[in-house]
């Protein structure tokens, strides 16, 4: 009954939809990005090449919460406050040095000579790329794009500040919606909770095997 309540009396499948879009644009642009900027590190000489990978490492110190003010800030003074697009571009800004430092490895670790051969076949460097390179490092996409997904989905803190109206709420705004001044509705809590988990848990489970190569070759590789 509370699955019921949750879905069909409260604006749930509103905040479910919110959730799904933010996150599968957020992600697709995460990996998109870093696939590419991945492969320009791992192939092409340039000069800082080394001093950028460490640099995307840095990045990773910094806590949201250090962030979340100068972001609301930039937000604010370009039109962008209280619309998902605001949160579609601090998704995949936070999610691209993981993804890139990751892909790397990846990237590093396929034979040169594959593309070689395939520069001597006559196919440029991108299609060398989009036809043999992508497909071997097939595991580390799996990896970047659960980790991308996973991070959008669950997000709070920046849906907080940069959301104001009802409807535009994710999910963990939605559910610290029920939250009420003097009550906890905790029938649904705990039901938006379980609902929250499915998506996230069917995706896992149907990639598994592909996200559990990815993270420990991209750990050691490179």
């Amino acid at each position: 009954q509370n699955y019921r309540n949750v879905w069909l009396n409260t604006d749930f499948p509103a905040y479910f939809w919110n959730s799904f879009k933010v996150a599968a644009i957020s992600t697709l642009l995460s990996v998109v990005v870093s696939m590419y900027a991945a492969y320009a590190i791992a192939r092409i000489q340039f000069t800082g090449r080394y001093a950028y990978g460490l640099l995307l490492l840095v990045t990773q110190m910094f806590p949201h919460i250090l962030l979340v003010i100068p972001l609301f800030i930039l937000i604010r003074n370009i039109g962008l406050f209280n619309t998902h697009a605001a949160l579609v571009i601090a998704y995949t800004a936070f999610s691209l040095p993981f993804n890139i430092w990751l892909l790397r490895g990846f990237f590093e670790a396929i034979p040169e000579e594959l593309e070689d051969a395939a520069a001597i076949d006559g196919a440029s460097m991108l299609g060398t790329f989009h036809k043999i390179i992508l497909p071997l490092a097939g595991p580390g996409l799996a990896a970047v794009t659960m980790f991308s997904f996973i991070r959008a989905w669950n997000e709070f803190l920046f849906a907080l500040v940069f959301l104001q109206s009802h409807q535009l709420f994710t999910l963990p705004i939605g559910l610290a919606s029920f939250q009420e001044e003097f009550t906890f509705r905790w029938d649904l809590i705990m039901a938006g909770a379980g609902i929250i988990t499915l998506p996230v848990l069917f995706f896992f489970l149907l990639m598994q095997r592909f996200i559990v190569q990815g993270l420990l070759g991209g750990a050691v590789k490179g």
